[in-house]
């Protein structure tokens, strides 16, 4: 991991192109692994199915750089007290599923999930236990919902095309930024220091954060042209798998849902954007809760 990844690229933006590469290929059995299908014709002119996707900052620090700087565990008693009015407000949404930044197909989280039902499973610090575990049990939901993949890898390290890909990307990625993403960085910062959970979600779910995460891709499709379009290759990797966790979520949904997606909020922009597009769904501005 280099040094702009650990300390500038920790809430889903862009991991550094080898360990992305490490990620796909762990992640390379289960991304193709799905429940069966919604019927077609899902959504408002069948029952309607409301979909709300908060984007959250990582509790803990992940193997793909979705680091962050809180100076305190998620189990300390301040910050489960700040837990708890997360799911206070984001409970009044009533989810009938709750869906997980875990890997799809992975049926481990759905036995946690039940032991923790029964009182026999001690959740971890991860936002997938602090915040979906314990918002689905708020809402007495049956079973939780893993949706999260890496889809097919674009960069193939193994070649010769690859690893000039990966050399460059690697050496010239610390340069990536826009305005907007440097005011991101400095709010994100003081929020995780000095803020509560609550003061963070509100401020990364606004239109401004979204957009000022995303407006990193725009600079770093342009770079690497005569490094056989470096930067293309690794924003069109990003942009798959978005598309992948999208057709994720469409598979688990079902007439009448009212579903919440707890996810790195890197992913908001295009995932939002595909449910504001697709005529099944209704996007739900998690603000309306969180406020």
């Amino acid at each position: 991991m280099n040094a702009w990844a650990a300390s500038r690229v920790r809430r889903g933006t862009v991991a550094t192109a080898a360990g992305l590469l490490t990620v796909l290929v762990a992640a390379a059995a289960s991304r193709n692994v799905r429940p069966a299908a919604a019927a077609p014709g899902v959504g408002a002119a069948a029952g309607g199915v409301q979909l709300m996707i908060v984007g959250i900052a990582h509790l803990v620090r992940r193997r793909d750089v979705h680091n962050n700087v809180f100076p305190d565990s998620p189990l300390s008693p301040k910050r489960q007290e700040q837990i708890a009015a997360v799911i206070d407000h984001l409970a009044r949404f009533r989810p009938t599923k709750v869906l997980v930044e875990a890997p799809m197909g992975d049926s481990s989280y759905v036995h946690q999930y039940r032991d923790f039902l029964a009182g026999r499973y001690q959740l971890g610090p991860d936002e997938v236990y602090q915040f979906g575990f314990r918002l689905a049990a708020r809402a007495g939901d049956s079973t939780i919902y893993p949706i999260n993949t890496f889809g097919p890898s674009l960069i193939n390290e193994t070649t010769d095309s690859g690893k000039r890909k990966v050399a460059f990307l690697d050496a010239q990625m610390a340069g990536v930024s826009t305005p907007a993403f440097a005011v991101l960085l400095a709010r994100e910062d003081t929020l995780e220091r000095h803020g509560t959970y609550l003061d963070l979600l509100r401020y990364l779910n606004t239109d401004a954060a979204i957009r000022a995460n995303a407006s990193v891709y725009s600079v770093l499709d342009g770079m690497g042209r005569d490094v056989d379009d470096a930067g293309a290759a690794y924003v069109s990797q990003w942009y798959a798998r978005n598309c992948y966790i999208f057709s994720n979520i469409l598979s688990v949904l079902r007439p009448g849902d009212r579903a919440v997606v707890i996810i790195g909020q890197g992913h908001e922009y295009l995932l939002r954007e595909l449910a504001r597009l697709n005529p099944t769904l209704t996007d739900v501005d998690p603000l309306t809760y969180l406020k």
